[in-house]
């Protein structure tokens, strides 16, 4: 680096001799166009005069000096090329900041302050003004389609107008090529990294959310649709619900979010993380249609408007830093508790519902919270398993929480009875896998 500048230095000082001479040459030719003018006034048109033969000698005198003017200016725009190309190199090949600062110094000087270097990062890196010519292979995905290294700099003139791009080298994640390796790469990388960027979105989310999975979330939907609407129908939605809208609201929000950051980087893909956003935001939608059957709309439109911005602060999270990490557990049975206690404060609300519909809502659960230990112990080794103990969780909470919250004995035995066995099945449904 310090060859090369050396160099720029050496052109700088052949420069700045030849704008010296151009300065007093440019004098010299302006003295002999005044001494020409008063030549020709004292001539007053005369032919064939002494004066005539040293307007003549003049003139030649001032073609000698303006064929030397052009000359310099040639060589003088031919090294600002190429001091230009030299400190761009030099500022490339430093990150110390009192040599970037020559650098910029002999650049002001060279230019007279009407240049200024460019780095990558004020061009906009990759995505911005900068000229892609190479590419390096990596294995660290953090620094894939970013700037690897600024080979050369940039340059901008006193209006901001780019007058040469930076050049860079991009990285380029391969796990399958080996490190470090260069590639020769031109400004199409830009078009196929948006391109590729972009198909690997549509390709998770059709892996994600387009396969058999999906449909235990739009049940869920339905179900709720379902109660949903027949509360607004009935008019006894405000009534019932309207009390749970704001603390329920916010309770939701905030334990799915804190459920999503905490398995950000260990649920597998398509499991419940993946699941919740897509489910609450199908949610939000049947809520938003129902809002309007609220007396208070507004208070009515916090649930979904919450549901709503979560999921697609979720699904954005899952896509962009999401990682499967088999050996941390995902806690998916912690978000399945906090839905059976939160249903059953709903539940609870029930009571001032016509009897049709909290019976409905009764045999729904009771349905959902038998077959579910059922399923989790008879298919305890495959994925239907899996996700009915989760449900058994749920139903444990549930009736765990109605035994307190019920007057009567009788029912409170009953839902402790239901406690005792959708919380006993997925530990038998453990110690059956054990034994196999």
């Amino acid at each position: 680096m310090k060859e090369i500048f050396s160099q720029a230095i050496q052109k700088m000082k052949r420069k700045d001799f030849l704008d010296d001479i151009v300065r007093e040459k440019t004098e010299e030719l302006s003295g002999l166009s005044s001494e020409v003018a008063v030549l020709r006034k004292k001539n007053g048109g005369r032919a064939g005069s002494e004066i005539d033969l040293k307007i003549f000698q003049i003139n030649a005198k001032k073609a000698d000096i303006e064929k030397l003017i052009s000359k310099c200016k040639a060589e003088i725009k031919t090294l600002k090329a190429e001091i230009l190309e030299l400190l761009t190199d030099c500022y490339a090949k430093t990150d110390k900041p009192e040599i970037i600062a020559k650098i910029e110094s002999a650049a002001y000087h060279a230019f007279e302050g009407k240049i200024k270097l460019l780095s990558d990062k004020e061009a906009g890196g990759l995505w911005g003004d900068c000229e892609i010519i190479g590419a390096i292979i990596t294995h660290d995905k953090k620094k894939k389609n970013t700037t690897a290294k600024l080979v050369n700099a940039g340059a901008v003139n006193s209006m901001g107008m780019l007058l040469k791009r930076p050049k860079v080298y991009v990285y380029v994640y391969d796990k399958k090529r080996e490190e470090g390796i260069l590639l020769p790469e031109n400004d199409g990388f830009k078009e196929r990294a948006k391109q590729k960027k972009q198909s690997e979105l549509l390709k998770y989310l059709s892996e994600t959310y387009l396969n058999e999975k999906v449909y235990w979330a739009l049940a869920f939907v339905a179900v709720y649709a379902v109660f949903a609407v027949w509360a607004v129908l009935g008019g006894f939605a405000s009534k019932v619900f309207g009390e749970l809208q704001i603390r329920h609201s916010l309770a939701v929000g905030l334990t799915l979010g804190i459920f999503t950051l905490a398995t950000l980087k260990t649920a597998k893909r398509g499991a419940l993380a993946d699941l919740l956003p897509i489910t609450a935001v199908g949610v939000s939608l049947v809520a938003f249609g129902c809002a309007f059957g609220y007396s208070d709309v507004l208070r009515a439109m916090l649930f979904p408007s919450i549901l709503f911005v979560y999921g697609l602060i979720a699904v954005f999270l899952r896509y962009k830093w999401g990682k499967e990490d088999d050996k941390k557990a995902s806690h998916s049975h912690l978000i399945f508790i906090a839905l059976g206690i939160m249903l059953a404060f709903v539940f609870r609300k029930m009571g001032r519902a016509p009897a049709a519909y909290w019976i409905t809502a009764l045999c729904t659960f009771g349905v959902a919270f038998i077959a579910a230990p059922v399923l989790s112990v008879l298919k305890r080794a495959t994925c239907v398993g899996k996700r009915c103990e989760l449900v058994s969780l749920c139903g444990f909470a549930f009736c765990l929480i109605m035994s307190l919250l019920v007057s009567s004995a009788l029912v409170s035995g009953l839902f402790f009875a239901g406690a005792f066995i959708t919380g006993l099945a997925p530990i038998a449904a453990k110690y059956l896998n054990e034994r196999v």
